[in-house]
């Protein structure tokens, strides 16, 4: 998959947890950084300024998985 950060799904620990997906309990999954976007931030053309968060897109279905720096 071109657009994560591997070409191949990997297992995840959240705070020692293991991942599982919420929707199918797959274990696998794609990371990768987003960054989070503001109404305010765009409308000013500082996008730049706003925070990061880390995601897991499931191998098997899909659904993606949203964690906030802590």
């Amino acid at each position: 998959m071109g657009l994560f950060s591997k070409s191949e799904p990997t297992n995840v620990a959240i705070n020692g947890q293991r991942l599982q997906c919420q929707v199918c309990r797959h274990e696998a999954f794609w990371g990768r950084d987003v960054q989070l976007h503001t109404a305010v931030a765009t409308f000013f053309d500082l996008e730049w300024t706003n925070p990061s968060a880390r995601c897991y897109v499931c191998a098997n279905c899909g659904y993606i998985h949203w964690f906030l720096p802590q």
